[in-house]
Order: structure tokens, then sequence, then C-alpha cells
């Protein structure tokens, strides 16, 4: 792939050390005229902000790095470990409120990951708190959330409506803190609703966090989580090169414990072949992870996405890709096998819920030009999006 000098750099650095196979590719490309404005820009879009400052501090010639660009990197990886330390700190609080009331709960993603893959917290940035418990104990961490000073956020849409429609909650915000928590009964939308999470929490690993017992995924099933996570929100999410990179290193942190056979069984048998061997796949190429059950070509062929890993790629390395102002729906529905899994992606894009449209065009007052709205949405979808349709069928 011909990449410019800009992002042959981020690449390089988008991980929290520099290889040492890579460390005179890195001075040489220093050394060049690069556009910083532009790696700036990428870094912070891609959520790699802070590996970069890591990655470019231990560079003897960072002296050829602007200093107004090291200055930026260093107050985003510092801001990173000051946003950190305050979720951590509410976690922790979340953490023990759940098992005061027996209720087990799982942390996926960020909170996890930071923690346990990074170990430096301020390399992992997050936005949110991702909890996972069971669907029967809902109203259990709906309680407890209320309890602890969170309110749901809801505009139109009904917390009924998501547990109906939806793999989590509404998103839980506090009262007064800036903080934002999402409670998970499942890791997928319908689309991969096969996944039994009951042995998830069979599978889970107590560890602990500043002396208090956290359950996380077991490897197999983080991994799973993480490219699945990847799959489904990499149409329309800029932050590939950040998820990449926490599947890579996850695969290095447990090289030696992970059971393959029961990951391949896994994903097999839930019909995630195609998303996760895909995900894994674009990791092996950018990243060179080695420890992967994708040495037999014929299998990688067999499994690999080559749509999926075009927009991926289009979303990686362009600035303005054709794809970003596109519902991640609709161009999934061209990526999955199956015609009743593009109907169920497609109908709520071209059909959106009542409450949703109605939230669109107020329209509340005018039930007859709701109907109306409902009628030219097809035409109105194809217009604005067929010419990049078109380019993707391609």
């Amino acid at each position: 792939m011909n990449l410019s000098n800009e992002n042959r750099l981020l690449l390089l650095c988008a991980r929290p050390k520099i290889l040492e196979n890579d460390v005179a590719q890195v001075k040489h490309l220093i050394s060049l005229s690069i556009n910083w404005n532009n790696i700036l820009d990428s870094a912070f879009s891609q959520g790699i902000a802070p590996f970069l400052y890591n990655c470019l501090k231990t560079i003897q010639e960072k002296r050829l790095i602007p200093q107004e660009a090291m200055d930026q990197l260093k107050k985003a990886y510092h801001e990173n470990v000051a946003r950190n330390m305050y979720l951590y700190a509410e976690l922790l609080r979340i953490i023990n409120a759940f098992r005061d009331k027996g209720v087990k709960v799982i942390v996926l993603k960020g909170a996890a990951l930071a923690k346990i893959v990074y170990k430096d917290i301020g390399l992992r940035s997050m936005t949110d708190i991702d909890l996972l418990v069971k669907k029967e104990d809902l109203p259990y961490a709906k309680e407890i959330m209320s309890g602890l000073g969170y309110v749901p956020k809801m505009r139109l849409l009904s917390e009924e409506w998501f547990t109906k429609n939806h793999y989590h909650l509404p998103a839980y915000i506090h009262r007064e803190k800036s903080l934002i928590v999402e409670i998970h009964w499942h890791i997928t939308g319908k689309t991969f609703n096969n996944i039994d999470i009951k042995k998830w929490f069979e599978r889970a690993r107590c560890t602990k966090f500043d002396g208090c017992q956290v359950f996380t995924p077991s490897p197999e099933d983080m991994i799973i989580h993480l490219c699945l996570h990847l799959y489904n929100h990499g149409y329309h999410s800029k932050m590939i090169w950040r998820e990449l990179c926490d599947i890579s290193e996850t695969l290095n942190l447990y090289r030696g414990e992970i059971d393959w056979m029961l990951f391949q069984k896994e994903v097999n048998d839930c019909g995630l072949h195609r998303p996760v061997y895909s995900i894994l796949y674009l990791a092996k190429n950018f990243y060179k992870t080695t420890c992967l059950p994708l040495q037999d070509h014929r299998i990688e062929s067999a499994h690999i996405n080559l749509k999926l890993l075009k927009i991926l790629k289009e979303r990686m390395f362009t600035e303005n890709d054709s794809f970003s102002a596109m519902p991640g729906g609709l161009i999934k529905s061209l990526v999955v096998n199956g015609t009743g899994r593009k109907i169920r992606l497609l109908l709520p894009i071209i059909f959106p819920p009542r409450e949703a449209m109605i939230e669109k065009h107020l329209a509340s007052s005018f039930p007859r030009s709701l109907y109306f709205h409902y009628f030219i949405r097809p035409l109105k979808l194809f217009v604005k999006y067929g010419k990049h349709l078109r380019t993707l069928i391609k």
C-alpha cells in the first residue's frame, strides 16, 4: 500500500512503544520534511495521540520534532491520565455497589484494557465506562445506578425500547459529575445475537484494580469482543488504529494463554468467522501480530471480507474518506452475508422508529406529514448516498 510519510510514521507509532526493528525507520521519517499538523490531526481523531507521545519522547532525535507538536502530545497524554484516574475512581465505586447487591458485573473495553493490557492508564483514552451484567439482573442494575446518582439519557426512545431492540440500556449520566456509564446485557446487536453471554460469565477472569476485585472477559472473549466492536463501529468511527492496537496488544499479552481451540469453536459456532477473522487479518498485516490461527492461506482467503477491509483502510489512511457521512448500517448491509442480516440492517435505516422520525422532523403535531417523510425517505437516501454506494460496490 502506497502510504504518505505522515501515515507511515503514524503506523509505526500507533502502539505503546516503537518496535525495536522500527526505530531506525522512525528516526529517518522525522528527519524528513513532513506535515506535523496532519500528523497531529490524524493522531487526535484516531485516538492515538498518547501512543504517539510515548513513542516519540524516547527518540533521541526528537529535537527534529517541532516543540509545539510535542507539547500538544504531552498535554494530551497527561490530560488522559487525569481523566482516567477520575473514571477509575468512579468505576470502583460502581463495582463495590454492584458487589454489595450481589450482582456480578464484567468490565469491558477501555476500562479493562488500560489497566490490564496497557498497564499505563494514560495510554488508552476512554469516553465512558462499559459494564456487562446478566439480563435478569437489569432491574437491580437500574436501581443501583439510580442510587449512585445516575439517570438514563433518554429523549424519545424509552428504556423499554432499548431493552427490546438494543443490547445495552440508554447511557447513564451522573447528575453532577461528567461521567457516562453504559450497562450492557449483550456485546452486539441482533446480527450476532446467538453468542451465549452466560458462558462469558463462567469464563470471566477475576483480577484486582487498586485492591478491588474486578471481573474482566477471558482472553478469548475479550479478543472476540474487540473484533466485533471494530467490525460494528469501524464504519462510522475514526478510531480504527486505536482499536487495532487494542487487539494487537491483547494478543501479545495473552500470547501463551489463549485457548485457540476454544476461540475457533466459539467463532464458528456463533457464525462470527468473517467479521472476526477479517479484523484479525487487518491486525496481523498492520501490527505484525504473529500469534494468530491464520496460518493456512486457504482459511484466510475463505474468511476475509475484502469490502470490509477496503472501507477500514480508507478510513485509516484518508483524511476525507468517502464513507464518513454514510450511516454505518447502510455500509454494513453491503458487507454482511445473508439476506436476513441485510434486511435487519437496512430496515431501521430506511424506516426508523416513529419516535426517531418525530424527533428528526418535529412532526409530533402533524401525523400526516410524518407519513410523508416515511414515504420519501428511501428516495432521499438513494439521492444522498447512491454515488458512494456505487463506489463501494465496485
